[in-house]
This record gives structure tokens, C-alpha cells and sequence, in this order.
């Protein structure tokens, strides 16, 4: 028996909502969390709050994966409960010219994942509250809205068995903090320029 595909498209505003209400982030009690500014330069070393060690950088190419092209104006998605590591990497991605979003949560991710268009990058920590970055990932991948969307990892936690579940959930790539602005741009760079 043949499927035939159905070619990529955007999803239009009214169908987003309904399609995407089963990513359900939202089961776990809230962390509080504290929140201060922060600037972005070269040499800025993103996530340096508590990392005894960093730096890593991992990349792992999923092969058989059709991507759509991303719309024009689709933003890379930034899900970290720190605000300062939000706004350095807002930041960043904005000087590279990309449209920005940011959640603090896996409740915020879940109300703008629902705004079209989709992501066409999201970077994610693991240590959020409410739920796991590993658990987000699960489910963005078993998701066929979702499953296509690169997604790197962004995270304090550099341990082998840290990354490996990552890569084996499924993550294009893993980012260990505190890591440079330039091993950030040098890993968007990477994951953007891949063939769709």
C-alpha cells in the first residue's frame, strides 16, 4: 500500500492550537525561580552561574529526516528557566538577524509552541522546572508537528550519560555550560545550514 505525502506547509493559525493541546507540560508543581539582567558579548560565557565544567559541544546528525523549510519569519525557540541566559541568548540570536521566542517553562513552551509559525530551531535546557528538558524532548519527537524541528540541548549538565540520552532522544546537538557566544554561534551555524 502507498501513502502519499502530503507537502510541506505552515500551519495556519487556527489549525496550531487544536493540533498541538497534546503536548501537555504542564503536570508538575512550578520551581521558583530568580531572575536578574544580562548583556551578550564575545567572550560572554553563557550559563556560568553553577557549571564546574563546560564547553562541550556535541553534534549528531539524524539521518532519514525530511525537514520542511522553515517559514521566513519562523524564530528559534530559547526554553531556559533563567532569565539572564534567556536574554543573553535572545540577544545573540537577534545580532544573527533571527526572530526570537523565549519560555521560562515547560507551560510557557506549551502556549508558544500553539503561536505560528513553528520553530525552526529550539535550543532547550534540561533542568527546567515543572518537567525535564529530556521529557520535552520525548515528547516534541513523538509529535508530528514537532518531531522535524532541530533541537539543541543547552545545559549545566556535561556528564556522558547526560549527553548520550539526550542524543538518544532524539537532540540534534548538546551544548554543555557555561559555553562561549562564539561555540553558540558556531553551533546555529552548523545546525541552520543543514540541507532541509
Amino acid at each position: 500500500m502507498t501513502v502519499a505525502a502530503a507537502a510541506p506547509s505552515i500551519i495556519p493559525a487556527m489549525s496550531a492550537a487544536p493540533i498541538l493541546l497534546d503536548l501537555d507540560f504542564t503536570n508538575f508543581v512550578p520551581v521558583a525561580k530568580a531572575t536578574d539582567g544580562g548583556e551578550a558579548r564575545a567572550d560572554t560565557q553563557i550559563g556560568d552561574r553553577s557549571a564546574e565544567q563546560g564547553g562541550n559541544l556535541v553534534f549528531y546528525t539524524r539521518t532519514g529526516i525530511k525537514r520542511p523549510a522553515p517559514a521566513a519569519d519562523a524564530p528559534v525557540l530559547v526554553v531556559d528557566d533563567d532569565e539572564i541566559t534567556r536574554r543573553v541568548l535572545a540577544r545573540v540570536l537577534g545580532a544573527k538577524g533571527l526572530p526570537v521566542r523565549t519560555a521560562a517553562d515547560s507551560k510557557e513552551l506549551q502556549q508558544v509552541m500553539r503561536l505560528p509559525p513553528l520553530p525552526r530551531l529550539i535550543l532547550l535546557d534540561v533542568g527546567l522546572p515543572r518537567i525535564s528538558g529530556f521529557r520535552i524532548l520525548q515528547l516534541l519527537r513523538q509529535h508530528p508537528q514537532t518531531s522535524a524541528i532541530p533541537i539543541v540541548l543547552v545545559t549545566a549538565s556535561a556528564e556522558n550519560r547526560d549527553i548520550a540520552q539526550g542524543l538518544a532522544l532524539g537532540a540534534d546537538g548538546y551544548l554543555s555550560k557555561p559555553l562561549t557566544v562564539a561555540t553558540l554561534n558556531s553551533a546555529i551555524d552548523r545546525i541552520l545550514q543543514r540541507p532541509a
